[in-house]
Order: structure tokens, then C-alpha cells, then sequence
């Protein structure tokens, strides 16, 4: 009888270790096939195309709700300003809509408060980060932020970036902000997704530098995002780095949405 116990005991053990051994490796390599779907969206100050609509958050969150992304990288972004609401904080308003985490980061002062980029995230975020990026000296322009959370997905780090550049004609604050992203981007060891109005087309100076240090994940460079009325500018994008962190599985712009004068762009990742 006491060899029997003894016998189950070290059976007992066998069966505990093993899966200790396996949790570990779920913890270490995500399972395949497992993604990410992250939307980039301008909101236009939730303006819509119709300057006279101060704040439709509601139609906005529509968009949004409707495609059910784990990430939004917002741009234009108001916080207690008088052109949308004293009262309205939109990324904040925006994640009650969406039931999703949020973080804020303030590009510039606007109309009485605050203006910039969001994410909101259905995962929870674990650290928060605000980076600001300077025009070009010799020109005017408006200072620009990046907006970055990190988060766990099984239990690996994933850094997750909006980002707005400049929008004058001129591209040498867009190439100077584009100098800037780089560094911000060489600072972040691991998985990290950037997204954003980058006011730049794909066959800009600007998007040539950003293209070094980050993978573009479209196929085509008519995937045109600007303007909701007239599509011919393809400017917001989601890109991605490492390039062996992840596989690019879907790629498209949401259409026939009048939300915004821009169209989303969604990304699909697979880690690898």
C-alpha cells in the first residue's frame, strides 16, 4: 500500500511539471494563427464633412463599432475645446461608446483646449507614452504628437502608436517630423504598430524615410483614405515593425462612411 501511495504521489508530480512546461511555452509563442486588427481613423475633430456639426461622436463610434477592431489610432482629436463642447473629451467619450480603453496625448493648445492623437484599445494598458515632434525651424506650421500604450497580448509586448504629421504644402516639416518618428521608433524594443495621418502620399520624400525604419503592410498605392467625397489621396496608414514579428494578413480602407472627410484604414496582423 505504501509503495502504491508513494507511486501515486510521483505520478502526481509528472503531471503537475508538465504543465507548468506547457503554460510557460503559451507564455513565450502566441498561438498560430492568432491576430490583431488595428484601425487608423481621423476623425476631423468629429466634425464630419459639415463644419455646423460641432460633436457626432455617435456616428464615429458607429464606424467603429461596426468593424470591432482591438485598436483605434485617432487623429484630430479634441479635448474641452468651444468648437466641439466645453464638456466633451472625445477620446475619452469615444471609448464609453466603443467600450474601450483610452490614452490621450495633446499635440498642440486649440480653441480653448486641448488638441492631438488617441488609441483606444480593447485590451488593457499597461503603460502609456507621449511624445512631441517640432516643425521644420524655418517654417510655421503646427507641432505634432505621437500617442503610444503598451499592452499584453498573451503575455507578449505590443506597443501601439497614433501619429499625425504635419499638413502644409511645403513637405520639409512632414520630412522633419518623419526624422523624429525614427528616433521616437528606434527607442521602443519589441512589437510595435504605427498608425496615422501622415498627410504624405507613397511616393513622398516623407514616406520614403518612414518606410526605413517601419514595414508598410498595403499591396496597392490606391488605397485612397482622403476625402470621403472625392477619394484620390491615399494618407493614412498602418505600419508595422519588426518585420519578422508579424505577418500582414488583410489590409483595406472602410468605405462609404461620411463620419469623417477620412476613411479608416484597417490592418490585420498575425503574430509570428
Amino acid at each position: 500500500m505504501k509503495y502504491l501511495l508513494n507511486l501515486i504521489c510521483l505520478l502526481m508530480m509528472a503531471c503537475s511539471n508538465g504543465n507548468d512546461d506547457n503554460e510557460n511555452d503559451k507564455s513565450v509563442i502566441p498561438p498560430q494563427g492568432f491576430t490583431v486588427t488595428i484601425m487608423s481613423y481621423n476623425i476631423y475633430g468629429a466634425r464630419a464633412t459639415d463644419p455646423s456639426n460641432t460633436a457626432d461622436l455617435n456616428a464615429l463610434a458607429a464606424v467603429i463599432n461596426q468593424q470591432s477592431p482591438d485598436f483605434v489610432l485617432l487623429q484630430e482629436v479634441d479635448v474641452y475645446t468651444n468648437r466641439t463642447g466645453k464638456d466633451v473629451h472625445q477620446a475619452k467619450d469615444l471609448a464609453q461608446l466603443t467600450h474601450m480603453n483610452w490614452h490621450f496625448t495633446k499635440a498642440i493648445d486649440r480653441d480653448g483646449g486641448a488638441y492631438g492623437d488617441a488609441v483606444l484599445s480593447k485590451y488593457e494598458i499597461i503603460e502609456k507614452k507621449n511624445y512631441h515632434m517640432s516643425v521644420a525651424p524655418t517654417l510655421t506650421g503646427e507641432n505634432r504628437s505621437v500617442c503610444m500604450i503598451k499592452v499584453k497580448v498573451k503575455d507578449i509586448d505590443l506597443y501601439v502608436a497614433s501619429t499625425h504629421l504635419d499638413h502644409l504644402a511645403s513637405e520639409d516639416s512632414r520630412i522633419f517630423q518623419a526624422e523624429q518618428l525614427k528616433d521616437i521608433v528606434k527607442g521602443i524594443d519589441g512589437r510595435l504598430v504605427v498608425g496615422g495621418d501622415f498627410n504624405a502620399t507613397p511616393e513622398s520624400k516623407t514616406i520614403s524615410i518612414v518606410k526605413q525604419f517601419l514595414n508598410t503592410g498595403y499591396k496597392s498605392e490606391k488605397l485612397y483614405t482622403w476625402s470621403v467625397d472625392n477619394p484620390n489621396k491615399m494618407i493614412d496608414y498602418v505600419m508595422y515593425k519588426p518585420l519578422d514579428g508579424f505577418i500582414q494578413r488583410n489590409y483595406m480602407v472602410v468605405k462609404n462612411t461620411k463620419a469623417s472627410d477620412h476613411m479608416p484604414v484597417i490592418s490585420v496582423l498575425e503574430f509570428k
